[in-house]
């Protein structure tokens, strides 16, 4: 069993809703938005830890408050810790879009040594495997597109929640 994100564009009301289900009924509207066409996702799959620490230089433990880079990973409010449950309210979205848009994530990701992600135990543990080292950075040069764009998508849905 792995840890996965998957990022859904719902309404400041439904972040609310959220809000006030316990883990089980968050799990289970996750399957729902999941199962929903009308609902734009962005799925990271399991490189939402290594994305976090290219955008922000730390683990996810050592994230900084109110760091819009931090926070288009990880959410600005937590609806549960224990399952990483987050959400963005929609008066954050504009300003963690402009600072994603301002990134060089190439250069980011190309600052960065496979074991200096092995040496902060950044999840998934498959940074000793030089063979799949370009393949590594691909997937993380498409999961920060993906991210970017999600974030960029239309207004009527105005919060990003994972």
């Amino acid at each position: 069993m792995g840890m996965y994100a998957g990022y859904y564009q719902i309404s400041d009301a439904e972040l609310e809703h959220l809000g006030q289900l316990d883990e089980q009924g968050l799990v289970e509207r996750e399957e729902e938005l999941t199962e929903d066409e009308n609902v734009e996702i962005c799925d990271l799959d399991k490189m939402w830890d290594a994305l976090h620490f290219v955008l922000t230089g730390d683990t996810l433990s050592d994230a900084a408050d109110h760091d819009p880079l931090s926070e288009a990973v990880c959410g600005s409010v937590f609806l549960a810790r224990q399952i990483h449950v987050g959400g963005i309210p929609s008066n954050r979205v504009k300003e963690i879009a402009q600072a994603l848009h301002k990134v060089d994530f190439a250069a980011c990701l190309a600052a960065l040594q496979m074991s200096d992600f092995a040496a902060a135990e950044i999840y998934p543990n498959i940074w000793d495997r030089p063979e799949e080292e370009d393949d590594i950075r691909a997937e993380l040069q498409e999961c920060f597109a993906d991210l970017r764009h999600s974030m960029t998508m239309p207004q009527n849905r105005e919060t990003q929640c994972w």
